[in-house]
């Protein structure tokens, strides 16, 4: 099964991660339709967000 992080930054440093509320957060990622909902929902997210996606097996 591919596994993925999924990680999300704030361009404007607004909260990304919602406890510690970092600009910043990270999460791991089971499933290609979950990853897909992820980067479909960053482009659209109004804290102008940098995706990083790294691939681990």
């Amino acid at each position: 099964m591919t596994t993925w992080i999924f990680t999300a930054t704030s361009r404007t440093g607004q909260p990304v991660d919602p406890i510690t509320k970092a600009p910043t957060d990270s999460v791991a990622v089971y499933s290609q339709a979950d990853l897909d909902r992820r980067i479909e929902a960053a482009k659209n997210d109004p804290r102008d967000l940098i995706v990083d996606i790294e691939r681990i097996d």
